[in-house]
């Protein structure tokens, strides 16, 4: 059962990762497309809107891979110290609030894009729909959510 989340949550890692790789070049370019611009006089309109949209996108898309490769933050100089089975304790419990507060986020998320779909909101410069760049946030967090699951049964299956 672990192997086969494991490989839905590998599949699911490599697609926003991907997304995020895209959306980072596309930073790079429209940021550097922007500074060669304004040296003429011609700045590009909403590199700043797109900037933070894709920034959005990117910081989400990687959250599941950074969490699976533990590359978070992590204080764990107290908990390094109790026995095995305090220590057990805590990562559970971790996992259980972590896994809850993104499935929290997702859902919350979520909402906001459908709130945006069905106002028709657009962005203020180049009136471009914002509620996709939403779903692809709480699409990433869903996903940091199942990587906190799957971190949560093995657990129980390692120990």
């Amino acid at each position: 059962m672990i192997k086969f989340l494991d490989n839905i949550d590998s599949v699911l890692r490599k697609i926003l990762v991907a997304l995020a790789g895209a959306f980072l070049l596309a930073m790079l370019a429209i940021t550097v497309a922007n500074i060669v611009m304004r040296r003429f006089g011609m700045p590009i309109n909403g590199t700043y809107e797109l900037t933070g949209l894709f920034g959005a996108i990117v910081c989400a898309c990687v959250l599941g891979y950074t969490q699976k490769r533990k590359e978070n933050i992590a204080v764990d100089i107290i908990v390094n110290h109790f026995p095995k089975s305090l220590r057990l304790v805590a990562s559970v419990i971790n996992d259980t609030a972590c896994a809850v507060f993104s499935v929290l986020a997702a859902w919350q998320i979520t909402k906001i894009g459908f709130r945006h779909f069905h106002s028709g909101e657009v962005t203020e410069t180049l009136r471009i729909a914002a509620y996709p760049f939403i779903f692809i946030t709480a699409a990433g967090f869903a996903a940091l959510a199942f990587v906190f699951v799957i971190d949560l049964f093995k657990n129980f299956v390692n120990k």
